[in-house]
């Protein structure tokens, strides 16, 4: 598990050997296989309805696969975050000790993507405003790799100077002199969940950051309903919604763009039948569908849609019931960046972007499971020695 953990990050960067991308898949299918036959876990007691809806996902996402006979890649991307998923599911205890190996490679990433900006501006650091990736394809994938390096740096590393000088100098530089606005604005919210961890260190008190949390993640959700008005019939607020990409850190002119790619696709699929309005047209592949949104209506259609916002519901209950409080904000953050990265990508096609959320969304309901049979055992323990006193 450590080296999984630790490859993860790596492959991400080698990007161009796609062959890297299946050894991960196997790697995942033989590590379910193996911690399932040692294990061999209670499926009757331990299956969830988060459970049931990734596999009705899956199985969905199959059919349409079958049905459009193309798209093999997109099809591969998604359920092998799936799998993913399932590993967080049996694997919980064992990835949490290999956060130190999460921490480390995220230094190397970090520092790698550095070393590589330096060599390519030299004196002209400060005047980047298009990085090319650095070691990535693009700069919102190395916008996005550093994000979750410092996530992880913050969350596992050591408490130290480096650490500090690497979360607030380092990580916020490579991200904001780069081309990957909507990464950029996720960063902000991502340092503001981080904000309100340190302050329930602090002070001991999870109601507040409950609050705090819950105002953030609805007005995330509220931004991207927000920014989707325009392509769902509210096409004379398009211009103040694009007004307001237009800033330092986002280029509205994209955003024009992006509107009208949607809108072909959106009207591509209207008129195509009631069994493709519930269960989606195709997997898309001739067709590059910049948002994770509309592709899930494209290749699932409005059911696909209903099991998501049901996947999401789900998660969030066991994500407020963990006491496991690492465990808590990092499920949150993760949501953050999947759900905030897939106003503009595809973020379930990209396993970059998808693996660990999944992942850590998988251990969110086996660390609340866990924690409720500890209770049930203290509960049955004193009860046996209450009936021993009283004996």
């Amino acid at each position: 598990m450590a080296f999984f953990l630790f490859a993860k990050q790596f492959v991400d960067v080698l990007y161009p050997y796609h062959a890297l991308d299946y050894v991960m898949v196997v790697m995942v299918l033989l590590l379910l296989v193996y911690q399932t036959l040692l294990v061999r876990p209670d499926i009757r007691k331990r299956f969830t309805v988060t459970d049931g809806v990734i596999l009705l996902m899956a199985l969905l996402l199959t059919v349409t696969f079958l049905r459009s006979g193309s798209g093999y890649q997109n099809y591969f991307k998604v359920m092998s975050a799936f799998l993913v998923y399932f590993v967080g599911r049996i694997y919980y205890d064992r990835i949490k000790e290999c956060y130190g190996t999460l921490a480390l490679a995220s230094y190397l990433i970090i520092y790698m993507n550095l070393g590589v900006r330096i060599s390519h501006f030299g004196t002209s650091l400060m005047k980047v405003a298009d990085a090319g990736g650095d070691l990535y394809f693009y700069d919102t994938d190395m916008a996005f790799a550093m994000i979750l390096a410092m996530v992880f740096v913050a969350m596992f590393g050591r408490n130290s100077v480096f650490k500090l000088f690497t979360i607030f100098i380092v990580c916020p530089y490579m991200v904001f002199f780069s081309d990957a606005g909507i990464q950029m604005m996720l960063m902000i919210a991502v340092y503001a969940v981080i904000a309100v961890y340190v302050a329930e260190l602090v002070t001991r008190n999870k109601k507040i950051s409950g609050i705090l949390l819950t105002i953030m993640v609805l007005g995330l959700l509220f931004i991207v309903a927000v920014i989707y008005m325009p392509v769902l019939g509210f096409e004379d607020c398009q211009e103040a919604v694009v007004d307001l990409f237009n800033s330092r850190f986002l280029n509205n002119t994209s955003m024009y763009s992006r509107y009208a790619e949607w809108k072909v696709i959106l009207n591509h699929c209207k008129g195509q039948g009631l069994l493709s309005d519930l269960f989606g047209i195709g997997m898309g592949a001739d067709i590059n569908i910049k948002s994770l949104y509309i592709k899930i209506f494209y290749s699932m259609g409005y059911v696909g849609l209903g099991l998501a916002l049901l996947l999401i519901v789900s998660i969030m209950f066991y994500v407020v019931k963990v006491d496991d409080r690492k465990t808590f904000y990092l499920a949150l953050i993760m949501a953050v960046l999947l759900l905030g990265s897939g106003v503009t990508v595809n973020s379930m096609e990209s396993t970059q972007m998808s693996w660990f959320p999944l992942l850590f969304s998988g251990m969110v309901i086996s660390s609340v499971q866990a924690e409720s049979g500890k209770t049930d055992e203290e509960k049955e323990y004193a009860c046996s020695h209450n009936g021993n006193d009283q004996a």
